[in-house]
């Protein structure tokens, strides 16, 4: 059986806050169409390792590829390189539309630091969607069965505010999809949308990694998983052996006596 497509590898990769360290030496891959699950408690380091990945914090060391090409620079590049991500709290322009925040989307692939603009700015000379961004944002929210979508995103509950940065970073095209905590307050409606999405990219050659605290969901859906702990990688492997491994066992239940070094 042919390997798929290695499209991101990281090596060595570590973080640190003064004397705090949040990611110590982690290697991660995730080849084409592959659906990598991170789990691990709170304070394990998945966040970190998104925001690593995705360039909204910088490692202290190792390095990262992205189709065999060094991924650096801050997020804004990474994410015209083909990475696009969600965030444990939703970041959206509160005074947008649901509509406009998808279309975000879609302009950030043109435009620098566009998700970071003000709101003038994004009301200003580079909100210049056509008709093709409209076609896809339509689709989009057809496939997360989003409606209102002219409904400001602050009048949103949090599992719909999560479903529309799901699409925001879906109209980016991304190559790879990092998803964090993506179903936290959605309810079976709106996960079973997110898991619909999950498929779909998948099916379209790109990655996913994907961050929950469901560990059985995570597992239903991901072809791989690493398991985090205190910033280490415990395991890495299929999700079957993941969840039956004594790693997981003293992890999240404190069963054995695992040196953690």
């Amino acid at each position: 059986m042919t390997e798929p497509e290695l499209l991101l590898e990281g090596a060595g990769l570590s973080r640190h806050y003064g004397g705090v360290v949040a990611l110590a030496e982690v290697s991660i891959r995730l080849g084409a169409g592959e659906i990598l699950g991170l789990v691990g408690p709170n304070g394990a380091g998945k966040t970190t390792l998104v925001d690593v990945i995705s360039g909204t914090q910088r490692a202290n060391a190792g390095s990262l590829t992205l189709r065999g090409k060094a991924l650096r620079g801050p997020a804004s590049r990474r994410a015209q390189l083909g990475l696009a991500r969600t965030f444990q709290y939703p970041q959206l322009a509160l005074d947008l539309s649901v509509k406009d925040n998808l279309t975000v989307g879609r302009v950030a692939r043109r435009h620098r630091s566009f998700l970071t603009m003000s709101l003038s700015a994004l009301r200003g000379a580079f909100w210049r969607p056509d008709a093709a961004d409209s076609a896809v944002v339509d689709s989009i929210a057809d496939e997360l069965h989003l409606e209102g979508l002219e409904r400001q995103a602050r009048d949103l509950t949090l599992g719909e505010q999560r479903l529309v940065e799901v699409g925001r970073a879906l109209a980016q095209e991304p190559l790879v999809l990092l998803l964090d905590e993506p179903f936290a307050g959605s309810d079976a409606a709106g996960v079973a949308g997110i898991v619909d999405v999950i498929h779909t990219v998948q099916q379209r050659g790109h990655g996913i990694i994907l961050v929950d605290h469901n560990v059985d969901l995570v597992s239903s859906l991901a072809d791989r998983m690493m398991l985090l702990d205190r910033g280490r990688v415990a395991f890495d492997g299929e999700p079957a052996e993941c969840l039956a491994s004594p790693e997981m066992q003293q992890v999240y239940f404190g069963l054995g006596d695992l040196d953690h070094v």
